[in-house]
């Protein structure tokens, strides 16, 4: 309670902080009228309606929060195992092998023939030098007259001509089209693990994926015409603009399969996603492109594959891991003028210290986080949702249901974000909130079924 008092002309006047605002400015308006007012009680009222104001000038803030957690798997295998081993093969592999092996007998052989010729050319000049001795000297023997018919009348030019013996040459053997061979350790080792276990081979799962190999169709340039409009001397003058860009599609299908340590085949599949084509376009240019693009197509067949081995190690961990999972969300806080919320301040500070150490120090943060929540349930206690001046009203009380709905989720505390969810419920919300409060309806009730699913 704090207490005013004035003298002269005005009564002592006793009011608590915060007040109806309405009644201060009325009382401010009263003593604008008496004319003894000294200009120490004309402050003493200003800061009254300043302390009023500030009293009132509350909002809920938000702060975009990223921490890891831990995803229990929808369906473990059972009991849990805690090694695992992983590999990548490529089913392509014996096939590269049978065109590598046809490549280099095809070059062996062509080595084999030019050699050969090379050991037969001189043979052949010498074959060709006799022949035209030999021919030489028929001509000669032949008579003047004889030499005139053939070349005047019988319009003949007998005359001999040696033989042209070619130089022998390595006959050229094209590399054939061969699906890119990778260095598969390193990618399983870099892409292929199963969160929560250990990558040791004493009784592990076998994490197996297959790459079928990637394909792309050839590129084409792809013309597109585009209005442009240009201002000269307040003229607007619209022309067409064609431009080019390289554009071909591309796929690479991969299967997986993971086995338990005799073999048995705990979860397999083929995405269908990855045997549907692609769309690479490159950038747009008001010139034709060059068609030299392999460098674009090597670096989407490195993306492609990456994006596909990352997309099945999450399949793998959703399933049977424990999913080390990033989580992005609002965390909200009041921002006032004064100290009157400075406990929701320390709420908001434990809490953001929690969540982050949850991905280091699961124990830790989750202390850090029931602290927070202690914060929080003990200002609802003060919620008066149909009260706007009230210290926790309706916006703190929804912003404070909605950090422990988060707070609770993280630390997989179904029970009491029940009771939370039916509150919110019966409480008139606009539509932002119901939507959040939807979305945290459907990712508690995935985590209830993965709960279950865990004996938990």
């Amino acid at each position: 309670m704090k207490e005013v008092k004035f003298t002269g002309t005005l009564k002592k006047i006793k009011y608590k902080l915060p007040q109806k605002l309405k009644q201060l400015c009325a009382l401010f308006s009263r003593s604008l009228r008496v004319k003894k007012l000294t200009n120490v009680k004309k402050t003493i009222l200003f800061v009254a309606l300043a302390l009023a104001f500030n009293s009132l000038a509350q909002s809920v803030k938000g702060e975009q929060i990223t921490y890891t957690y831990t995803k229990l798997p929808s369906n473990p295998v059972q009991p849990k195992p805690t090694n695992y081993i992983s590999s990548v093969t490529a089913a392509y592999d014996v096939e590269n092998q049978k065109l590598m092996a046809q490549y280099e007998a095809d070059k062996a052989q062509a080595e084999a023939d030019y050699q050969r010729d090379m050991a037969d050319y001189p043979n052949k000049i010498k074959a060709a030098d006799e022949k035209y001795e030999r021919e030489m000297k028929a001509w000669n023997e032949k008579s003047t007259a004889s030499k005139i018919i053939e070349k005047q009348v019988l319009n003949e030019n007998n005359r001999p001509v040696k033989d042209y013996v070619p130089q022998p040459y390595r006959r050229t053997v094209s590399m054939p089209a061969m699906k890119t061979s990778y260095d598969y350790t390193s990618l399983a080792s870099t892409y292929l693990f199963i969160d929560g276990l250990q990558k040791s081979a004493g009784n592990a799962l076998n994490y197996t994926v297959t790459l079928q190999g990637y394909e792309s169709t050839p590129a084409r340039v792809v013309s597109e015409v585009k209005k442009e409009s240009s201002r000269v001397n307040n003229v607007v003058t619209t022309v067409d603009v064609t431009y080019y860009h390289i554009e071909f599609t591309y796929r690479h299908p991969m299967s997986f399969r993971v086995t338990n340590a005799i073999n048995q085949e705990i979860y397999a599949a083929a995405p269908a996603e990855f045997t549907e084509f692609k769309t690479y376009k490159g950038p747009a240019t008001k010139t034709q492109p060059s068609m030299d693009i392999s460098a674009s197509v090597k670096a989407m067949e490195d993306k492609c594959l990456q994006d596909n081995l990352k997309v099945i190690n999450h399949m793998i961990n959703d399933r049977i891991g424990f999913e080390r999972t990033e989580e992005t969300f609002e965390m909200y806080y009041v921002k006032s003028k004064n100290e009157s919320h400075n406990d929701i301040q320390d709420a908001f500070n434990a809490a953001n210290l929690g969540f982050k150490m949850l991905g280091t120090n699961e124990a830790q943060g989750a202390m850090k986080l029931n602290e927070a929540i202690g914060i929080w349930n003990k200002a609802l206690e003060e919620s008066e949702i149909d009260n706007k001046k009230a210290r926790i009203d309706k916006d703190i009380t929804i912003a404070i249901y909605f950090n422990l709905l988060e707070a609770y989720f993280a630390l997989r505390n179904t029970a009491a974000a029940d009771e939370i969810l039916k509150t919110m419920g019966r409480m008139d919300l606009s539509n932002r909130d119901k939507k959040q409060r939807e979305a945290y309806e459907q990712a508690y009730m995935e985590l209830k079924l993965r709960m279950a699913a865990n004996g938990l």
